[in-house]
């Protein structure tokens, strides 16, 4: 969805007369958000508590290998943000090895091919990021509103949006109730020595049967080229919820022997092929549809992302449009 107003410039006498936009958040939906409303012309300022861009959108250089220990891949089915990728991001390509389910049966995808970005998916939200105004290491505790401005870290602004997990914005927002809820997620990384050790050139990644306990899933790292560096193979396990919560605040030691064991059955390695292995914490892994509740935010201030849309990249995205549409809206009826 384009931005409401695509006609404002930068010399628009609705620009002139517009706070500027403070978005909360420099995920995959903030930085949409932020580019539509930049793109309309509207002065935007973005918050973000951590030392980088990119949300649960990470990439990680470990054992001189690049992996993603967060969004494993994206689809493109929408004209928008096909569009979006080929103007923006050129390097990028399709997942073409199988997902299979613990049956050996494939998984298809229902909204298309499976895609990774060369560089790292963290590579996505940088490009995302050209020319936006974002402040790093900041994080953003708390917010004033007043009847026609609202204060953020000492500065004034039109309206806020934030692009936080459910139960951060309630908190940031003064909610009654989370606009959604969210499973936690342990991820492990294991590196082996060897490449295409075990079954692991059959496919990209492997689902663990439903009565698992343990784990979710494993992907081989591998099958994204020149990725691996070395004669290693590389997997990313993601634990279930159950065991993710019940190991949450436990070291890494603790849990990766349990994760390891299952990865290794289920791609028939030897254990004493293991070579590394690192773990990463996910609070807010995906947000939970069936636990999604209508909210009402303070005048002037907005949601975007999977608080009130799916935890993929490309759903992410189009909420961030969305949301800039009515801010637009909004400021639109503020400067009368």
């Amino acid at each position: 969805m384009l931005p409401l107003l695509p006609e404002l410039g930068i010399n628009s006498p609705f620009v002139k007369k517009t706070s500027s936009v403070a978005v909360i958040g420099a995920g995959l939906a903030g930085l949409s958000c932020a580019q539509a409303l930049r793109a309309a012309g509207v002065e935007v300022r973005i918050f973000e508590s951590a030392p980088f861009v990119g949300g649960r959108c990470a990439t990680r250089l470990w054992q001189g290998h690049l992996v993603d220990h967060g969004v494993q891949y994206f689809t493109a089915q929408s004209p928008e943000f096909k569009k979006e990728l080929l103007t923006r991001l050129r390097q990028f390509r399709p997942i073409i090895s199988p997902i299979l389910d613990s049956e050996n049966k494939l998984v298809t995808s229902p909204n298309g091919p499976r895609f990774y970005v060369l560089q790292g998916n963290n590579y996505l939200a940088h490009v995302f990021s050209h020319g936006l105004d974002i402040r790093l290491n900041t994080p953003v505790e708390s917010i004033s509103f007043r009847p026609t401005e609202i204060e953020c870290l000492g500065e004034n602004y039109g309206a806020v949006v934030s692009a936080l997990p459910g139960p951060q914005t309630m908190r940031l927002f003064g909610l009654a109730q989370a606009p959604v809820e969210y499973d936690s997620c342990l991820v492990a990384l294991f590196e082996y020595s060897g490449s295409g050790i075990g079954k692991s050139s059959e496919c990209y990644a492997r689902l663990a049967a439903p009565n698992n306990a343990v784990f979710l899933s494993s992907h081989c790292e591998n099958h994204k080229a020149g990725r691996i560096i070395g004669n290693k193979t590389v997997f990313i396990v993601q634990a279930t919820p159950a065991f993710s919560q019940q190991h949450l605040d436990a070291p890494p030691e603790k849990y990766l022997p349990l994760l390891a064991m299952e990865n290794e059955e289920l791609w028939r390695i030897p254990s004493n092929h293991r070579t590394a292995t690192y773990g990463h914490r996910w609070d807010y892994a995906r947000s939970l549809p069936q636990s999604r509740s209508r909210t009402d935010p303070p005048r002037g201030a907005f949601l975007c992302g999977d608080s009130r849309t799916d935890s993929t990249v490309e759903e992410v995205w189009h909420d961030g449009r969305k949301a800039a549409d009515e801010v637009l809206a909004y400021l639109a009826e503020l400067n009368g």
